[in-house]
């Protein structure tokens, strides 16, 4: 660490190449009140043995564990003070200290915080740097924080608009069955082979884009999804419009599993849940605010328009895309049965500690982060410059050479028994949904409700209220779960199983949903009512996702992406076969008998959570060696 000092402030600066952080120190000293110093992350760790400096009196700082590896630092040139041992010791610790908490002491004599005032606090408040030429450098997880959420933004965005162009149509089957001549069994094909295409078509991009980056990878799917869309909008049959929209869905599907794993590079282990919830919420959203949109301008318009409207939003996201999405992959060094909070420690002791100790016995060598920084390409030098830079940008540093193997990848999670739950889990729930978003207008057409296309959009955007009621429940809640469990079994391991205990919420609410959905349209009641427990059943694609996708990122960190690919094609393809049952299943049981069937599926999907939160644990070390 090289220091500069001033008469006031007194200024501290470590050089790295990752990312910058600003650290103040206020005290109530006169000659020391202020200390602002600017903290980059360390490329390599060395490891000492009782630095000198180190506080010995640990019982009395709040949360203090020791640390495997400690950093020894260079003195002040004129000698070491209270205050600056304060900070020093609270930046490579992390715990955050007050006046009366800790005593310092330094190898040129230290200074008692206790003979500051008690009523003064010495506070430390870390933030990212707004250096903005630098601002892309590094691990994504200590980007500064306006431009980890403008990413996040422009993925919400994407998937809002693909799953509002899949299932926006569905209010618009009067136009299409008498442009073209068709049954509402027929029309059956135009909502459940593009689903089928929205969850396999990851099985190809993720591939992609672990070989090539996931930016290159979502800019290409974006000018296909926007190219299927335009045909969408020329097609002269039926047969023309189906296959259209499978194109469509087949690119624009890309970011379901890209997007948790562009999260996951974004965001600590602490916000996966919620970060997630957010991403759920924009997934859910399109598909029900999606319809609305679309039964306005088709009433208005005709279907053609609706299309028209989805060309020109994905132009204005592929745009923003091209601005604001900056490459997230990042080589980290992981370790076996590692979960994503102990890689988020490794990361962020990658951060405290310094290039190299002086002054102390040196003990052990390069650390996890020197390794890392090693396997990434050099920073390209600007933001800008960054944007434009695709060469060795995908975390497999063969390139496409590997496609076929990673292509391959995902299939081995299979046999993961928490994999293989979220995508069932998942897959039912959606599938309620869409069955609920299909028979709607069959039912909400004819008398007694004579809803037309905008009125059938109107319907499917009130479930929307349940994805809005169920957001600020579904990640906070999520997380402070985990949270809680942990504290309260006084573990010092994170276990990701502790998430799933917030899975009794969809299990209260979403079923009785599809009942109360079912019982009032069989019997004529208010369509109030039935809209109530549409809202019910789609509120489970924000709680059951944000609980066994978080879930899977956390548990496998470094092959979480491969886990999503498989989630998302699985989870689509039990959509899409519950999807092209309806016509038949509907005929054979009946309205109230069909949905009974399917409450009880969900009920008895969400049962397995039990084992699989006593066991996950266990069945994560004894299947580790398949992933």
């Amino acid at each position: 660490m090289s220091v500069t000092t001033t008469a006031n402030p007194i200024t501290y600066t470590l050089q790295s190449t990752l990312q910058d952080y600003e650290v103040h120190i206020s005290g109530n000293d006169t000659n020391e009140a202020n200390i602002d110093a600017s903290l980059n992350p360390s490329s390599t760790t060395t490891l000492v043995q009782n630095p000198p400096g180190w506080p010995r009196d640990h019982n009395r700082i709040p949360n203090y564990r020791p640390l495997n590896r400690q950093l020894n630092f260079e003195e002040r040139p004129n000698g070491s003070n209270g205050i600056e041992r304060a900070f020093l010791f609270a930046m490579f610790t992390g715990v955050a200290l007050n006046a009366g908490m800790a005593q310092t002491w330094g190898s040129t004599g230290g200074k008692d915080l206790d003979a500051y005032d008690q009523t003064e606090s010495l506070s430390i408040i870390m933030s990212p740097r707004n250096d903005f030429s630098q601002c892309t450098a590094g691990d994504p997880k200590f980007w500064p924080a306006y431009i980890r959420h403008l990413a996040l933004a422009n993925i919400c965005i994407m998937v809002f608009l693909a799953n509002m162009y899949a299932a926006g149509i569905t209010t618009g089957f009067a136009a299409l069955a008498m442009e073209f001549h068709l049954s509402n069994a027929q029309l059956v094909d135009v909502i459940s082979y593009p689903v089928l295409a929205l969850g396999v078509g990851n099985v190809f991009w993720t591939p992609t884009a672990v070989c090539l980056g996931k930016r290159a990878t979502i800019i290409v799917a974006l000018f296909v999804f926007l190219a299927a869309t335009i045909w969408s909008i020329r097609a002269a049959t039926f047969q023309s419009l189906v296959a259209s929209r499978i194109l469509a869905c087949f690119a624009g599907g890309s970011i379901d599993s890209l997007g948790p794993a562009i999260v996951a590079d974004l965001y600590m282990e602490r916000y996966f849940a919620t970060a997630m919830a957010i991403f759920s919420i924009f997934l859910a959203g399109g598909s029900q605010i999606g319809p609305m949109i679309a039964g306005f301008i088709i009433t208005a318009k005709g279907w053609r328009w609706f299309f028209i409207l989805c060309a020109i939003l994905i132009g204005v996201n592929l745009v923003l895309i091209l601005l604001f999405l900056p490459e997230t992959n990042y080589r980290r060094v992981m370790y076996d049965g590692e979960t994503a909070q102990e890689a988020d420690k490794v990361a962020v002791q990658m951060i405290e500690y310094k290039n190299e100790a002086v002054n102390a016995p040196v003990v052990t060598t390069e650390s996890t982060g020197s390794q890392a920084l090693n396997l990434n390409p050099p920073y390209a030098g600007s933001y800008w410059r960054d944007l434009i830079s695709f060469k060795n940008r995908g975390t497999e540093p063969r390139g496409l050479v590997e496609w076929p193997r990673q292509f391959s990848l995902p299939f081995r999670f299979i046999l993961v028994p928490q994999v293989f739950f979220a995508t069932i889990s998942y897959g039912v729930f959606l599938g309620g949904a869409v069955i609920i978003a299909t028979v709607a207008p069959q039912l909400l057409s004819p008398p007694p409700y004579l809803f037309k296309a905008s009125g059938i959009g109107l319907f499917a955007l009130s479930s929307f209220l349940g994805i809005v009621i169920a957001y600020p429940i579904a990640g906070p809640f999520t997380d402070y779960m985990s949270r809680f469990l942990r504290q309260r079994s006084h573990g010092e391991t994170h276990i990701p199983e502790y998430r799933m205990p917030a899975l009794l919420m969809p299990f209260l609410i979403a079923p009785p949903g599809l009942l109360l959905f079912a019982y009032t349209l069989a019997h004529g009641g208010s369509a109030y009512a039935a809209a109530a427990g549409y809202a019910m059943q789609v509120s489970a694609l924000v709680f059951v996702p944000s609980v066994v996708l978080s879930v899977v990122v956390d548990g496998w960190p470094a092959t979480g992406s491969e886990a999503l690919v498989l989630i998302n094609a699985g989870k689509n393809t039990v959509a899409f076969g519950v999807t092209l049952s309806i016509p038949i299943w509907l005929a054979r049981e009946g309205l109230i008998k069909m949905f009974w069937e399917m409450a009880a599926i969900q009920w008895a999907i969400l049962v397995l959570a039990v084992p699989l939160y006593v066991l996950g644990p266990w069945a994560r070390k004894k299947t580790f060696w398949l992933v």
